[in-house]
């Protein structure tokens, strides 16, 4: 039987929560502060702890890290009344499993104890079921895949400019790519129906939260093939550097593993074109053998007339696409910031986040590829493809197209091959 600790200050807490982990058949102690929990985990070695993190004397972090020192193996899950994401990512900075905010879903308690005790083996665990994407299950082409671990990255908000992070967990599979919001809870699918763009940036929208600037972060799921992912998050995932290069990183520390179940890729069987766009703009995707974009840009100076053709999987899209960093102009920031889009973007906010420009030059980095703009267009096409939940087979024709063309075409491609 499973020994489970819960530190609570909370009475209440103490014994609903212990009430309901006895019935799914935990062994189960309370202590109602830090010094009578860490008495209580040396004596009785439990697999598990819940902890709060706000208790008086010693609060839950201290706990933590003294819980790390005397088990590096044990299972932490940090709770909190009060949690904002930057608690959540100290905590799993430090070593713990996962963060939970109160009131408690038993739902959710329960997903995360399972994926705790799974470890890396996440074939295994069982998915919490308040929302779940329907993904294609097969083993035609390819395995779905999932994170070896949990991690956690912090950067800077393109549109709030305040610091902002991300915690990456592994999940099951068929549970597709999931957002959290914290503190709130909701849980979003990464999934056409919950998209929305400003033109700026792709979102996704739930009943009463919003995640933003998730194509990065979807185009190296995409690259790397993930797709049973949790995204704890508050409001947006922060652009590092404008580029993908961090996210791959991560990705690379988490390792990835390969689940039993298997996804179909979306096969383009027919060309589809993409109808009443303005002057100078088009996009279509036809039938390919591999994923294949062209993209072509035509802006005034510095851009200019940049075109670019990506063919190939991961090692081509680390290699050629993950370093193209966002870029804009001078303008475009002050005039976002009066739209109240990008309330923290001022020009000394973003010298570093993205590429920026005046009417004759680059004015705050040099270039790490000559065409790095085309180039970044891709890796925002790329992303927004994934949002149909599978990789797409196709060949893939963009001139001047942004995220409200690339959707409108994830939207055309759900309805011609999704039914």
């Amino acid at each position: 039987m499973t020994k489970v600790l819960i530190i609570d200050d909370e009475k209440a807490i103490l014994e609903s929560l212990s009430s309901i982990l006895v019935d799914e058949g935990f062994a189960v102690c309370t202590a109602k502060d830090g010094k009578e929990g860490l008495a209580i985990f040396k004596k009785e070695k439990p697999r598990i702890v819940l902890l709060d993190i706000w208790m008086p004397e010693m609060d839950g972090l201290e706990v933590l890290r003294l819980v790390r020192e005397t088990d590096p193996e044990a299972v932490v899950i940090v709770i909190s009344g009060h949690g904002t994401i930057s608690t959540a990512v100290e905590a799993v900075k430090m070593g713990a499993t996962d963060f939970l905010e109160k009131p408690l879903s038993i739902d959710k308690v329960l997903e995360v104890i399972s994926r705790g005790l799974a470890g890396k083996s996440n074939g295994k665990e069982k998915a919490g079921d308040d929302v779940r994407i329907e993904i294609a299950r097969g083993f035609e082409a390819c395995r779905q895949k999932t994170i070896g671990k949990s991690i956690v990255a912090y950067g800077m908000g393109l549109f709030s400019g305040v610091k902002t992070g991300m915690i990456l967990l592994p999940m099951p599979p068929g549970t597709g790519i999931i957002f959290e919001q914290v503190p709130e809870g909701e849980r979003i699918p990464a999934f056409v129906d919950y998209v929305y763009s400003s033109g700026n940036a792709s979102s996704i929208k739930g009943k009463s939260c919003t995640i933003t600037t998730i194509e990065h972060l979807l185009a190296t799921c995409h690259m790397y093939g993930i797709t049973n992912l949790l995204v704890k998050i508050s409001d947006e995932v922060p652009i590092f550097d404008g580029s993908a290069q961090e996210i791959c990183s991560k990705m690379e520390e988490a390792g990835i593993i390969e689940q039993q179940q298997g996804i179909e890729p979306l096969v383009i069987k027919k060309k589809i074109v993409l109808r009443n766009l303005p002057d100078g703009k088009s996009l279509s995707i036809e039938p390919a053998g591999e994923l294949e974009i062209d993209y072509r840009l035509e802006q005034p100076r510095p851009i200019g007339v940049q075109q670019y053709v990506f063919r190939g999987g991961k090692s081509a899209f680390l290699r050629e696409i993950a370093p193209a960093r966002t870029f804009g102009s001078i303008k475009d920031f002050e005039r976002l910031e009066k739209m109240g889009l990008a309330a923290g973007s001022r020009v000394s906010s973003v010298m570093s986040n993205v590429i920026l420009l005046n009417n004759d030059e680059v004015i705050n980095t040099e270039l790490r590829f000559a065409d790095e703009f085309v180039r970044h267009k891709i890796l925002d096409l790329i992303g927004d493809l994934y949002l149909i939940t599978r990789p797409v087979i196709g060949r893939v024709v963009a001139r001047q197209t942004g995220h409200l063309e690339n959707i409108a075409l994830v939207k055309e491609l759900k309805q011609a091959f999704c039914r």
